[in-house]
């Protein structure tokens, strides 16, 4: 029966090794164009800004556009929750994702809040909304948007948001001891009242245990962050092999990963063996170290040298999307992609005035001459 078997799959051309070969080749060349489909918006728009056309910076005369949406999905968001708080707190004890109102997943949605709130009050402090009553209208829109990340945003949007936030507050105060007395005021007022809230005190309470857990060595099989800290160490060894520098595994991590799991010997059910979840990580295993160092040192070099007289550095917000990232690969989904493309479009505005705005052809021409 078993030779039959065989001599039928030559005979209709049906080499099964030969078949699952191909199909397996397939697959990585759709996954392969997906990740090139993704991160491609991004590299046209810093093919633009390394030949010297830059785009035009909105975010802040048009500021509403990018504020209200989130604060319509986010504000509706937490409505949601707290017709049924009992339900998503325990989701949140168990790490689950809460549902919002978005079909973006919930911690993009949290760093995309973060972002925007970062952005905006990056623009605050640098004087680039000249107008008292938008600056109001803004300081409003921010305070509402930062609240509902607390009752409702995943924690890695919150570290970013506090490490940003916190970076800029103390650059924009060094030469300010009166605003830096009145902010630190301000802000402890304000982050007392925000732990007084129910869900932030279930996240802490959440992360307290995720973090004792994980560090003890016990089970963390519905810990957030144990399992992160699985599959980072489980990156590492990978990483660890000395053709990674240059080179790395390709789109096909996944896979890798799920092999080195189970030479690992990890204790984890199958379900629970996530992928990478560091950005940094993420795209080692997939070019080498050598392309990930190069993105992190770019992005320090492009944001950090402001035009002299900005009081706020806009590599603050680089480095707490930086941090970001070591939770999250935003970079293999669309709308982290667009958080680095907001990131990149306000900051490097006032690296040159000259070269901020998208320019004429005799423009360009005068310059080559």
């Amino acid at each position: 029966m078993e030779h039959g078997l065989l001599v039928g799959q030559h005979f209709y051309g049906l080499d099964t090794q030969t078949f699952l070969t191909d199909r397996a080749a397939a697959d990585m060349q759709k996954l392969a164009l997906v990740k090139i489909q993704v991160k491609l918006p991004l590299c046209i728009v810093l093919g633009l800004y390394a030949a010297g056309r830059r785009l035009p910076s909105v975010l802040y005369r048009t500021w509403p556009v990018l504020v209200l949406p989130l604060i319509w999905i986010a504000v509706s968001s937490v409505i949601h929750y707290a017709q049924h708080r009992a339900f998503y707190d325990q989701m949140v004890l168990e790490s689950k994702p809460i549902p919002l109102y978005s079909n973006v997943y919930h911690i993009e949605f949290a760093v995309m809040v973060g972002v925007v709130v970062l952005l905006m009050l990056y623009g605050l402090l640098n004087h680039r909304i000249e107008s008292k009553e938008s600056r109001r209208w803004l300081m409003a829109a921010l305070l509402v948007l930062v609240v509902c990340m607390h009752v409702l945003g995943a924690r890695t949007g919150l570290v970013m948001l506090y490490l940003g936030g916190g970076l800029m507050a103390v650059q924009y105060a060094r030469n300010r001891p009166k605003w830096l007395l009145r902010g630190s005021v301000i802000g402890l007022v304000l982050s007392l009242g925000l732990l007084m809230l129910p869900s932030v005190q279930n996240r802490m309470n959440n992360t307290w245990v995720d973090l004792k857990t994980t560090f003890s060595g016990g089970d963390v099989t519905h810990q957030s962050f144990g399992q992160r800290w699985v599959a980072w160490n489980t990156a590492c060894a990978l990483l660890g092999k000395g053709e990674m520098v240059y080179g790395g595994y390709g789109v096909g991590t996944d896979e890798v990963m799920k092999t080195a799991y189970d030479q690992g010997g990890v204790e984890l059910a199958e379900r629970h063996r996530i992928g990478v979840h560091n950005q940094w990580l993420e795209g080692a295993l997939q070019s080498g170290w050598i392309s990930m160092a190069l993105i992190l040192c770019a992005g320090f070099l492009a944001l950090m040298n402001v035009k002299s007289g900005q009081p706020v550095n806009g590599s603050a917000v680089w480095l707490a999307l930086v941090v970001a990232m070591m939770f999250e690969s935003l970079m293999e989904r669309q709308a982290g992609i667009l958080v680095l493309m907001m990131v990149f479009q306000a900051p490097m505005r006032e690296k040159n005035g000259m070269n901020s705005e998208i320019k004429k052809e005799y423009a360009l021409n005068d310059e080559n001459k």
